[in-house]
Parts: structure tokens; C-alpha cells; sequence
């Protein structure tokens, strides 16, 4: 009753003081009459259908199983979607003006095909719409650790993934949130029943070109970077590949290594993928990148054809949402893996 009452009245807060109240109104009201209690009482006994659920920030008392999800990063939608969940509400990493996903195969690029629900847009997933949030009243939030626990689990039970952790851990957390346990063996042995499959369909080429440098790089060829974590590598190495870095790299967290055209042109690789992207795609249409455009820059710049990679044809041009940790795993690896074979076999 407390709850009906107080959302009723933030809508009615929003609508004439400003966003700024109600954000205030939201972490000072909510925390302290909240039904939802996500921090633990010393002490406290758990009812039999509610669990205590341990994740990248703390720990979280979920009751029941939610039925109203509110995701917030397509790294966790992946799991989500995984899990045979549908999400009530999502932030996506683009900025779709839409006040709902009403058709999610256009408007949030892979993941989307999975989706058969209509979610409500809470906007960009780096500040997702509190107002839209707290009169959705989800069941669950689910997030990555780099959002504001704080400010979510004053809405509603909140479970923050790491991003950086491996998946197969994740999606044991982000399972027991949903209650939804059932199916996590048969996704683990899904991904790597796969990643046999195009280890022995590659393994050829795996003998006569293993060296592999994965590269971002924008449409202009004005930031060219040396991808050197995700999960992309990792499959690589799976696979049997060797990824390639700068001779001096040191393999840090975070660490971004921006490099000129010189330096590409000297790097020593048998393969080369390059990660490129769309500037300010906003969902209105079909998601498309233009390769085209940054093929015909490449081949207009001499120096790149150095490489033993271009000589040979082995240079491919690949979506830097897909393959890179913009979508995390499993449904971004496994979508990779069915694209490898058909990437490297055939001539560019």
C-alpha cells in the first residue's frame, strides 16, 4: 500500500518539481519505506520461496520468481535472453527514440531477434530513466557493476553483474536471480559443443595461418586500436589461433593500444580482422554497417599492403558491436562461432 503511495506521488513530483527532485526524493523516500528490502539483516530468516543471491556488489534478497525484469545492458540481456527470459524494460548502448521496443528485431541490433516481448525504452544504458523505472515497479533490476547500485535497489531488488568475470559464472548468478536454474548446464554444453565444431572446421587453417591481429577501427581510419582482451581473442585461442599484439604490449585491463597506420603496416600477421562501427545509428533504420567504406580507404592506402595478410587476401571486415564486448556471451559468442567458418574459408 506504502509503495502504490509512494510512487504515485513521485510521478506527481516529477511532473511539476523536475528530474533533479525526484532523483533526490527517490534515494531518500524509497530507501526508507521500500517493501523491497535487497540488504541483508543480520539475523533475518528467509521465507522458503525467497533466496539470498551474491553478486558483483553484494547481496540481494529476491522472493518468489520476478516476473517484471528491467535490464540494463545488452551484456546482460544476452544472459537474460539466454535463460529463456524476457525483459519488461531495457537500456540499450544506443540511443533509440522510441518510448518502447515495439520492434526489437530493428531496434536492438542481434540480440533483438531474440527478443518477443516489447520492453519499454529506458533510454541509454549509461543513465537509465529512473522516472520510467519506478513506474514500471519491476520485479528485478539487472545491470553491470559500473551502475549505481545504489540509486536501483532503492526501486527495486537489484543484481549487478562484473563484466570482466567469465560468463558461465555470470549466468549462474544472474539464473539464481530468476530463478530460472534449469538450463545452465545445456548453455555451457551448447557453447562448447560449438566451439569444437568450428575448432575442427578450421583446424587447417589453424596449421598454415594462426597468427591473428584483431583490430578496431573507426570508418575514417582515425583510431585504429589493437584489441587485446574480450571475448572474441578468447575464442580465437580456442579455436587454436594465436592473437597478436605489439611486440612491447602489456596486457592490462583496460588498457586501450591506439596505433598509427606505420605501426599496422609493420605488424606481422597472417590474419587480420577489423572491428568498425556506425556513428549515431538510432534504431529508425535497418542497423547496417558500411564496410564498403572503410575496404575501399583501406585499399587506398599503400602502406597497408605490406602485410603478408593483405597479400595473401585475409583481411575481413567484421561489426565491432558483435565482436567486440559491446554484446556480451553466450548469444554474442555463439552468433561469432556460426560466422567464423564463412568469414575465413572463403576469398575476401
Amino acid at each position: 500500500m506504502f509503495w502504490e503511495t509512494c510512487c504515485k506521488a513521485i510521478a506527481l513530483v516529477y511532473k511539476y518539481i523536475g528530474w533533479v527532485l525526484l532523483t533526490a526524493f527517490l534515494i531518500t523516500a524509497c530507501h526508507s519505506g521500500s517493501p523491497q528490502n535487497t540488504s541483508l539483516e543480520k539475523g533475518r530468516s528467509l521465507s522458503a520461496d525467497c533466496r539470498v543471491v551474491e553478486h558483483a556488489v553484494g547481496k540481494t534478497k529476491i522472493c518468489g520468481k520476478p516476473q517484471k525484469i528491467a535490464v540494463l545492458e545488452p551484456k546482460m540481456l544476452s544472459l537474460v535472453l539466454a535463460l529463456d527470459v524476457q525483459p519488461a524494460a531495457y537500456a540499450d548502448a544506443y540511443l533509440v527514440r522510441s518510448p518502447q521496443f515495439d520492434n526489437p528485431s530493428q531496434q536492438i541490433p542481434y540480440l533483438g531477434n531474440f527478443v518477443t516481448s516489447q520492453p519499454i525504452n529506458l533510454g541509454d544504458r549509461s543513465s537509465p530513466s529512473l522516472e520510467k523505472l519506478t513506474l514500471l515497479k519491476p520485479d528485478l533490476i539487472l545491470g553491470l557493476n559500473y551502475q549505481d547500485n545504489q540509486l536501483f535497489s532503492a526501486i527495486a531488488p537489484t543484481v549487478l553483474i562484473d563484466s570482466e568475470q567469465n560468463w558461465q559464472d555470470n549466468i549462474k548468478i544472474v539464473a539464481k536471480a530468476l530463478d530460472s536454474q534449469k538450463n545452465i548446464s545445456s548453455i555451457i554444453t551448447s557453447q562448447q559443443q560449438k566451439i569444437a565444431q568450428v575448432r575442427t572446421q578450421l583446424a587447417p587453417l589453424v596449421n598454415t595461418h594462426p597468427r591473428v591481429l584483431n583490430l578496431a577501427c573507426s570508418l575514417s581510419m582515425d583510431y585504429i586500436e589493437v584489441i587485446s582482451q574480450g571475448k572474441t581473442n578468447e575464442l580465437l585461442k580456442k579455436i587454436g589461433f594465436q592473437p597478436v599484439f605489439l611486440p612491447d604490449l602489456v596486457q592490462k585491463l583496460g588498457l586501450r593500444p591506439q596505433i598509427n597506420l606505420e605501426t599496422l603496416g609493420q605488424i606481422d600477421a597472417d590474419i587480420i580482422i577489423i572491428n568498425t562501427w556506425i556513428d549515431n545509428w538510432n534504431g529508425k533504420s535497418a542497423y547496417t554497417v558500411p564496410f564498403q567504406q572503410l575496404k575501399q580507404k583501406w585499399a587506398a592506402s599503400p602502406i597497408l599492403h605490406n602485410s603478408r595478410a593483405w597479400k595473401e587476401g585475409r583481411v575481413y571486415f567484421v561489426d565491432y558491436t558483435l565482436w567486440s564486448d559491446v554484446i556480451g556471451a553466450p548469444i554474442a559468442s555463439y552468433l561469432i562461432l556460426e560466422q567464423l567458418p564463412s568469414l575465413l574459408l572463403l576469398p575476401t
